[in-house]
This record gives C-alpha cells, sequence and structure tokens, in this order.
C-alpha cells in the first residue's frame, strides 16, 4: 500500500525490452517499491527480455513488436495487445515509442481502459517533409485523440507537436521540467573519476598535454551530425593547439569510415565502440559536442553537465531543454558548422575561460534532473492521474 491508498495497477507498453532496460534504468525498481504493480509489455530479442525479467520488478509480456513497419505482424500484435487489455482491467496504461505508441493506443481505446497516456519522447519524422511527414502526424494525431493525456519528455517537443496537432494543447503534459529516467548524479560526478584514471585513459588514446579534447556520444549517422562532424574536424585539423575529435558510440552508417579516412589515420578523430561507462571518457575531454539533428529530450548533454563538462549543440528540439544556454554550455543554428569551427577554435585557444564560464553546470543538473527527483515527479503524476 502507498501513504493511504490501494496499489495501483500500472501497465506499460514499449516496443522494444531494450527500451525498458535502457529509458526505465532503475525507475521501475522504484514505481515497484512504492507500491505500484507493473505489467510490463513489448517485443525485443530474447536476451533483453530475459534481463527485463531478472529485474523482477512486475509481470512481463512478450508479444513480438518490431520497430520496423509490418502490416501482418503489426496487425497481430495489435490483436495480442486488444485481447490481453479485454481480460485485464488496469488503473493506467502508458504506451510509449512510436510503435507502442499507436498499437498501444489503439488497443487500450478499443478495450475501453480506464486512463490511457501516450508518452511522446520524440518523433522520426521531425526533418521529414511532404506526404511522409503528414502520414506520420495523422498516425500521432490518432493517438493523441485516442488517449487522455498526451506526456512529452520535454517541454520543447510539446511545442513542436502543438504546431501540427492542436490537440495537444489541451491534452498535453510534462513532468517537471523534462526528461524521461533523469540521471544518476552521484554516479555521474567529476569526484567518481579518479585522475589517475583519466591521465591513463589519455595515455591509451595517445592523447598530448595540450591537446584539446572535443567528445560526440551517441549513434554515428547522418541524423546525429555525422557529416557535420567530418566538414568540422576537417577544417580545424591543423589547429594549434591540435583539436582531438573523440566519437564515442556505434557506427550506423558504413559511410563513416570512408568519408573520415584520413582523419582517422592522422588522429584528428578517434572512434570509440560503444562503452558501458563513459564518464571516464567525458572526463577527459574538455567539450561534449551535440550535433543531432533531432531529439526527444537529450539526456547526455545532462551527463556531461553533470561531470562539469560543457556542451555545444545545435538549437533543436529536445536540446532546448537539456542544454542550459550560458550555464551548461551554448547552441548554435541547426548546420551552422562556420559558427561551431567558431566556437571550438576559440575555447580550444583559452580552455580555462571554457571551464570557468561553464563551472556552474553540474550545479544545474542536479538541481533540475536528479534521478531521484524526477522518479518521484513521475509516481506523483502516475497516482494524480488514477486518484
Amino acid at each position: 500500500m502507498l501513504a493511504g491508498r490501494k496499489v495501483s495497477r500500472y501497465c506499460l507498453v514499449i516496443t522494444d525490452a531494450v527500451s525498458f532496460n535502457s529509458l526505465y534504468r532503475g525507475q521501475l525498481e522504484y514505481l515497484s517499491s512504492q507500491g505500484f504493480r507493473l505489467t510490463l509489455i513489448c517485443g525485443g530479442s530474447q536476451d533483453e527480455v530475459k534481463k527485463l525479467e531478472n529485474r523482477q520488478v512486475g509481470k512481463v509480456i512478450h508479444i513480438g513488436m518490431a520497430r520496423n513497419p509490418s502490416p501482418v505482424s503489426d496487425l497481430l500484435c495489435l490483436i495480442r495487445l486488444w485481447w490481453h487489455f479485454l481480460f485485464n482491467r488496469y488503473d493506467l496504461v502508458v504506451a510509449t515509442t512510436p510503435k507502442a505508441i499507436l498499437l498501444g493506443s489503439l488497443a487500450s481505446f478499443f478495450s475501453m481502459q480506464k486512463k490511457r497516456i501516450a508518452f511522446f519522447r520524440g518523433r522520426v519524422y521531425e526533418n521529414y517533409t511532404g506526404l511522409k511527414r503528414k502520414i506520420f502526424t495523422f498516425l500521432d494525431y490518432l493517438a493523441v485523440r485516442l488517449t487522455h493525456q498526451s506526456l512529452f519528455v520535454s517541454p520543447s517537443l510539446k511545442n513542436e507537436y502543438i504546431k501540427d496537432i492542436r490537440l495537444v494543447a489541451r491534452k498535453g503534459f510534462v513532468v517537471g521540467g523534462g526528461s524521461g529516467n533523469g540521471i544518476d548524479t552521484v554516479r555521474f560526478a567529476p569526484t567518481e573519476v579518479a585522475e589517475s584514471t583519466v591521465n591513463d585513459l589519455r595515455n591509451t588514446l595517445g592523447i598530448a598535454e595540450d591537446e584539446f579534447v572535443v567528445i560526440s556520444i551517441g549513434r554515428i549517422c547522418k541524423d546525429k551530425g555525422m557529416l557535420e562532424t567530418e566538414e568540422i574536424a576537417r577544417a580545424l585539423r591543423n589547429h594549434t593547439p591540435k583539436i582531438r575529435f573523440l566519437m564515442l558510440g556505434r557506427v550506423e552508417d558504413p559511410s563513416f569510415y570512408s568519408l573520415f579516412g584520413n582523419l582517422l589515420e592522422d588522429g584528428t578523430v578517434q572512434h570509440i565502440d560503444s562503452v558501458e561507462d563513459i564518464r571516464s571518457y567525458v572526463a577527459a575531454s574538455h567539450l561534449h559536442l551535440f550535433l543531432t539533428h533531432r531529439e526527444g529530450f537529450g539526456n547526455v548533454a545532462i551527463e556531461a553537465a553533470a561531470m562539469n563538462v560543457p556542451t555545444l549543440a545545435y538549437d533543436v528540439v529536445g536540446v532546448r531543454d537539456s542544454v542550459a544556454e550560458g550555464i551548461s554550455g551554448l547552441k548554435v543554428p541547426l548546420k551552422d558548422t562556420a559558427a561551431v569551427i567558431e566556437k571550438l577554435s576559440y575555447f580550444a585557444n583559452n580552455p580555462s575561460e571554457l571551464k570557468q564560464k561553464y563551472s556552474g553546470a553540474r550545479a544545474w543538473a542536479e538541481a533540475n534532473y536528479s534521478q531521484q527527483q524526477v522518479w518521484e515527479n513521475y509516481r506523483g503524476y502516475y497516482l494524480d492521474q488514477i486518484s
């Protein structure tokens, strides 16, 4: 029981189990400990489903949902969801991630679940135009129409949705200042990475003491600024002092290796595959470069801020909330590579000024996005929805 309330039956529908294990790391355990009886419905690999089951936070139901469109498979998943909802009643059904939002909203509506929420974390069609954008917008409109409330991971994402779907102005809501899960500000702290660890990493990577290190974290593809990063790195390859670009993440665009060929060879750019713990890499860097073209929120910028490393980013949806101008970093217009080159050159020549100017980054991240605070905000929101 929770503060005199009955136990809340909460069903969360998500496209792939991997999202439960990343987007809801720690939060599901917290909600379970607070009296929520969780049912988790998803697709995904058996390994990720097993990992989710091993967390022992609630009942896990695998329905074979897949991220890519597949009319027959999607229809079967919709029927499975609807059938499940017919015989299982919940105080609250929340559907999140694109495929799950559509199927979950339809199934919960036609089974007349008591309270239905569509949780939008971003939109893959942010930079689409024409008919393709209209189709995706209509599908989101349908989800908004069929649910009681639309939850958004950031204020700027909600504002963009309002432009296309006016109903969001009435139904849309953002919990706290945004973010779906917050960050572990105890773990992400400069004091948690020993100076010797940072020095060892820089030596391993062959980074000289006077080099200015710029780190990019995340999937490596065009939507995440791969082409602009190449242009910027090439323009600054002979800069004094030397600027080293660390690109940390999974390569999704195979053209990366040919595009960055000689930049990788001469050490201007260094690629590191995805690692379990990014903290030492962030601590070894002077600046976080975040050239994503679209984002729901941009949690990595908060992680960098918590490590007292400022972010230079494009002024796009989601990033407008996760980078506080003049506090945790700065923003430039989308694809304005000339502005990025100018800023990087200046900061490389004035690293102490960069450090001083954004010295309040960690305090800002801690005050607004600590995990415990974000989890508590969501707990309160969910309880308000079912009271």
